[in-house]
């Protein structure tokens, strides 16, 4: 398995399936309006990347990129190839361009309808380098936990990416 990074912007074919994943992977709550997603990751520090086993769709992501940091909007691995390791290697691709890799997860809630499927996201991130930072943003769709391959991630930092990610107009809630 060797992974390929693409730019979906110069693929349309690419485009489409990326789209359709984006749509099925995330909850409508925690998605931005694709027209939006698509013209921000136009900019240079913001990319929507797909991944390419060869020919063969495996995943994407968008990520924001800052001082060394990756910060992960959205990943999704295609449904079709879920299980057999792509996930983690999207993620060891990113390892090796970058210092350090952030994203936000779904807070573990024993009340919430998505809790197992919850913990074990939690635990794939885990399992593939990350860190819980003890650190909490609100964002589209509700409050989420912040994980990092750096043990140490500035809270600043973090903030950082978000007034990038929104030009400055909105600033990441945290507690």
């Amino acid at each position: 398995m060797r992974l390929t990074r693409v730019d979906v912007h110069n693929d349309k074919d690419l485009a489409k399936k990326v789209k359709e994943l984006y749509r099925l992977a995330f909850p409508k709550e925690e998605r931005v309006a694709w027209p939006l997603l698509w013209y921000n990751t136009k900019r240079k520090d913001i990319a929507l990347t797909a991944y390419l086993d060869e020919e063969l769709f495996c995943g994407f992501t968008v990520s924001v990129t800052m001082d060394g940091l990756c910060y992960i909007l959205f990943l999704a691995v295609a449904e079709s190839q879920r299980g057999k390791g792509y996930g983690s290697q999207i993620l060891q691709n990113l390892q090796e361009s970058y210092e350090a890799l952030g994203l936000n997860v779904e807070v573990l809630d024993p009340t919430a309808s998505n809790y197992l499927q919850r913990k074990r996201r939690f635990a794939f991130y885990e399992k593939n380098g990350f860190y819980d930072t003890g650190y909490h943003v609100w964002e589209v769709g509700g409050k989420f936990r912040v994980l990092s391959t750096r043990k140490d991630l500035p809270m600043e930092q973090v903030k950082q990416v978000f007034r990038k990610l929104t030009l400055g107009f909105l600033k990441a809630r945290t507690d």
